[in-house]
């Protein structure tokens, strides 16, 4: 788990909207997601303590807020340890993994991704979100927007295990304030990349809509943004 970044950031904005703003971010997460009844109730599951760091905590890994796993064949051993989340949390029992990003950055890295592992990273990205109808252009999928790739894998995982289960990406324009550095996005900004992380992973069919979300905030106004066109 990185340091949290002290007013500025993913998970700075992301910590801060769930402790102070939390019925707007709520809001814009049933905006983004549409169809729920008002009458369902957020479950957030909390953070495990034990980590070192200034916050001694622990973000959620691979799977392990199920209470459940025993029956769950199939799932990269690796990410049982490795796999982080921002937040997760169930909502009309769905679970949805939450991913939180403040800059364009966030969204792509240049690392190499799956180690002695690669094979079978990639077997089951591919396998678990063509079970859905989604293909995915399995040359990309542990390249530049492997985060997204793996985890919209392990969520079709999940629907394929019978859990219900959506990935949600929350953006916050004007998040990223750091002294000296300003790295501020805007909706349009995010849209386009996202667009292209699409397009480069090949991500089409099936019911993509209905395994990834999106919601955009004003880290400063708290404004909800929702664009036109995505």
């Amino acid at each position: 788990m990185a340091e949290i970044g002290y007013g500025y950031g993913s998970e700075w904005h992301l910590m801060r909207f769930m402790a102070r703003h939390r019925k707007l971010l709520e809001k814009a997460i049933r905006e983004s997601i549409g169809n729920v009844k008002k009458e369902e109730v957020f479950e957030w599951y909390d953070f495990l303590f034990g980590e070192k760091g200034i916050a001694s905590d622990s973000e959620l890994k691979g799977l392990s807020f199920l209470e459940n796993r025993k029956n769950l064949d199939g799932y990269v051993s690796g990410w049982k340890t490795k796999q982080s989340w921002d937040a997760v949390f169930k909502l009309d029992d769905v679970i949805y993994l939450v991913e939180a990003k403040a800059h364009i950055d966030e969204l792509s890295d240049n690392k190499p991704h799956g180690g002695e592992s690669t094979e079978e990273i990639k077997d089951f990205i591919c396998k678990n979100l063509e079970k859905l109808n989604i293909s995915i252009n399995e040359d990309q999928c542990l390249g530049k927007y492997y985060q997204l790739a793996n985890r919209l894998a392990t969520a079709a995982f999940l629907k394929n295990n019978g859990i219900d289960a959506r990935c949600i990406y929350i953006y916050f324009i004007n998040g990223y304030e750091k002294p000296n550095e300003i790295k501020n996005a805007s909706a349009e900004m995010f849209i386009d990349e996202i667009n292209n992380e699409q397009a480069v992973l090949g991500l089409k069919g099936g019911h993509l809509e209905d395994l990834l979300h999106h919601v955009f905030i004003d880290a400063k106004t708290g404004e909800i943004i929702n664009p036109k066109h995505q």
